[in-house]
């Protein structure tokens, strides 16, 4: 999901949704919880619901029932830790794994102009909706359109035009008569 208060050359890796224990450990939302990017203690900036930042140090670790948590340096408590809840957490893109030629970040497409096979812009990707399939959420002229994100859908990103060619009659079920 793209962040409002990242900065450039900075990604959301997701936020701080809950305390854990009673020494300092949060519970995080990560966007990829399969990443092993702060399985070794990274900087990263935490920023509050208001806009307000703050560089911090964080590791996180697996808990039960498949929770994520995080260790935040210099945080022992659990009013510390409380006090955190909410803060999203960003990262240097640098510092962000390669990925196959045919794959992307979030943070690349967003801000993409979308268009489809004939050529009509249809708008910009404003918004990635995680699930089992994503949903391109794409805003022009008019109510938004949301895309799924599947091969048959999206025919091509081009990084360099800034461009997302898809193919709406992908979307099209046929009539069984």
């Amino acid at each position: 999901m793209a962040s409002s208060y990242a900065g450039k050359g900075e990604v959301s890796l997701g936020s701080v949704n809950g305390v854990f224990g009673l020494k300092g450990e949060v519970r995080l939302f990560l966007h990829n919880r399969e990443s092993d990017l702060l399985e070794s203690e990274q900087a990263v900036v935490l920023v509050d619901p208001n806009g307000k930042r703050r560089s911090a140090r964080l590791r996180s670790r697996s808990g039960a029932g498949g929770r994520v948590l995080g260790i935040i340096q210099g945080v022992h408590d659990r009013e510390q830790a409380r006090a955190l809840m909410g803060h999203e957490i960003l990262v240097d893109a640098a510092l962000l794994p390669p990925i196959a030629e045919d794959e992307y970040y979030h943070h690349q497409l967003l801000g993409l102009s979308v268009v489809d096979v004939g050529g009509e812009e249809l708008g910009k990707l404003a918004a990635v909706h995680e699930g089992q399939v994503d949903l391109w959420e794409v805003r022009g002229a008019g109510e938004p359109r949301y895309l799924p994100a599947l091969r048959e859908v999206v025919l091509r990103v081009d990084l360099t035009a800034r461009q997302i060619t898809v193919d709406l009659e992908a979307l099209v079920v046929p009539n069984e008569e």
